[in-house]
């Protein structure tokens, strides 16, 4: 009986497994590693922080753009979020 060699792990450009991203994903977002410098791992945290920068910033612009049209639809004036009793 032959045996089937292993499958290979797809990786990628950064070597990295799908599950090694998400253990750094999960280092990342609660701070269990600090990568040294130079290292796929610091890399890994880098490409991580510019993604998270420009998903804050298409948010953002988003979000401008939403608020710029309503304010410009006819007879439409920007209101105010209602008032929240006391205790809430």
């Amino acid at each position: 009986m032959t045996q089937n060699p292993p499958p290979d792990r797809e990786t990628d450009d950064l070597g990295l497994t799908s599950e090694e991203w998400q253990d750094l994903q999960f280092a990342y977002n609660f701070g269990t590693i600090d990568p040294a410098p130079g290292t796929v791992e610091a890399e890994a945290f880098r490409q991580m922080d510019a993604y998270a920068r420009r998903e804050v910033e298409r948010v953002a612009a988003a979000e401008e753009a939403d608020e710029a049209w309503r304010t410009s639809r006819p007879g439409r004036a920007p209101q105010a979020d209602p008032e929240r009793e006391a205790g809430q």
